[in-house]
């Protein structure tokens, strides 16, 4: 466990950042955007929904169609695309070729996350997975952590061309260092593999249970997250000050969580640690319901929620990755890739329930919801945990 990481695997957390922030800021943007673009606020929010939709649909689906892609070129493509893709948003001055390019630049992120999560397994062994796909994963906490603070702050001062210009010099850095860093990645079974193997992995039914888990685990956590500005606002009646700096203390906890998630993967192995989290989230929304109106638990408890949240993402990639070494050894990449969507399809549902029981029954009862979600996600887990196939994927351990 002393072993040094391959250094290309923080060259990843470098691209993964720029993923992140790209991704996250555009949240902060949204109302100078608007105002720039003379469009409405709810039009402009499309540009989320189409980076998120474009992330969904490459991981999985163009990873798989260029499966005996060298890892390598696959890598520089994805990044090349993404690069580009927020270019040509730097220089949008109406709303469709915006949202065009936000489409392009998310499928260039949904397939780097997941060949990039599953060759930093290969380089670092599978006794470090865990730890391989923290530090992948890290560049996209730290986006949620300072990124998208600085990034709002910035776009006060300048405009937000050249924040997503900012974006795409990084893309450019991270893509010069997978150039010059990444080695060859030598027996690697997809390099063997054809399309068709690929698009078999994405229905493959072990895969879709694992990252039916992790869709869950999202879905239960942002149907409170989504709202939980307007929660520390209105139910726990702090300033607009005071709710930013309760967000970042959920995006510094994430950070911790994402680096926590990944070593306890790494010690008691992937189901443990993804049965640990779930408990934790379930706890943490059940207590968020019966402590809105504290600002003290809440301080504590919007931190924990990050933390958890983030927790679980070495630990549910690690255990897809397992699984596919047992069920799609030939095609890592594709079920990192499906992974990779359910991250993003939990998101997007977690966000139409929060806002359906919002709607119906009030703020304080997308916490109770979501801890509804996290609880089937248990009782799923438990019965994957049961069946002897699903069990050996403790290779991670």
């Amino acid at each position: 466990m002393n072993e040094r990481m391959p250094f290309v695997i923080y060259v990843f957390a470098l691209c993964t950042f720029a993923l992140g922030f790209t991704e996250f800021v555009t949240i902060g943007l949204i109302s100078t955007i608007s105002a720039d673009l003379h469009t409405s606020v709810s039009q402009v929010g499309a540009a989320v929904t189409a980076y998120a939709l474009g992330a969904m649909m490459g991981a999985p689906g163009l990873t798989a169609l260029a499966t005996r892609w060298p890892r390598k070129r696959l890598l520089l493509v994805a990044m090349g695309l993404f690069t580009l893709g927020n270019v040509l948003v730097s220089m949008s001055d109406t709303l469709m070729p915006m949202l065009m390019a936000r489409f392009a630049s998310g499928l260039g992120h949904g397939v780097f996350l997941a060949v990039a999560s599953s060759v930093a397994t290969q380089l670092a062994g599978r006794h470090r997975a865990g730890a391989a796909v923290s530090v992948v994963f890290g560049g996209l906490t730290l986006a949620l952590a300072i990124g998208v603070p600085l990034g709002t702050y910035l776009g006060g001062l300048f405009s937000w061309q050249v924040i997503f210009m900012a974006v795409a010099a990084s893309g450019t850095l991270g893509f010069l260092g997978l150039l010059i860093m990444m080695p060859a990645v030598r027996d690697d079974a997809s390099t063997q593999a054809n399309a068709m193997d690929g698009i078999k992995a994405i229905f493959n039914s072990y895969l879709l249970a694992g990252a039916g888990i992790t869709v869950l685990a999202y879905a239960g956590s942002f149907a409170l997250y989504t709202y939980i500005s307007p929660i520390l606002l209105q139910e726990t009646r702090v300033s607009e000050g005071t709710a930013s700096l309760l967000m970042l203390g959920y995006g510094v906890m994430a950070a911790i969580g994402n680096f926590w998630g990944g070593r306890l993967t790494d010690r008691k192995g992937a189901d443990f640690a993804v049965m640990t989290v779930l408990a934790g989230l379930l706890v943490v929304l059940l207590a968020i319901w019966l402590s809105t109106s504290s600002l003290s638990l809440m301080t504590l408890l919007t931190g924990a929620l990050g933390a958890l949240t983030y927790a679980a993402v070495p630990a549910l990639q690690a255990r897809v990755l397992g699984l596919s070494h047992l069920h799609a050894p030939q095609a890592p990449a594709v079920a990192a890739g499906l992974n990779i969507a359910g991250f993003n399809g939990g998101i997007a549902l977690g966000a139409l329930l929060g806002g359906a029981s919002l709607e119906g029954m009030g703020l304080i009862s997308t916490a109770w919801v979501g801890a509804i979600v996290i609880g089937l996600a248990i009782t799923w887990m438990l019965w994957q945990m049961r069946k002897p196939l699903a069990r050996n994927a403790q290779v991670l351990e």
